[in-house]
């Protein structure tokens, strides 16, 4: 059906080769990409005290109203 390769004595179907290196590159492309913290919120760069205080605030509005229970 498909082809094979003759690597070091033994008859490799071209499949599993392709099939390694795909997860080769992912394993290698998952180690390269930094791991961010996704627990820390980003930073609120307002121009006021008021302006951060509202954003502080609807944020914590949002947060509350999620966490009531849905019909």
């Amino acid at each position: 059906m498909g082809g094979y390769f003759n690597i070091a004595g033994r008859k490799i179907a071209a499949h599993h080769l392709v099939l390694g290196v795909l997860a080769t590159y992912g394993v290698v492309f998952k180690a390269v990409i930094p791991k961010t913290d996704k627990t820390q919120p980003p930073p609120i760069n307002a121009s006021s005290d008021e302006e951060s205080r509202f954003i502080q605030d609807f944020i914590k509005a949002a947060e509350a109203e999620e966490k009531k229970p849905a019909h």
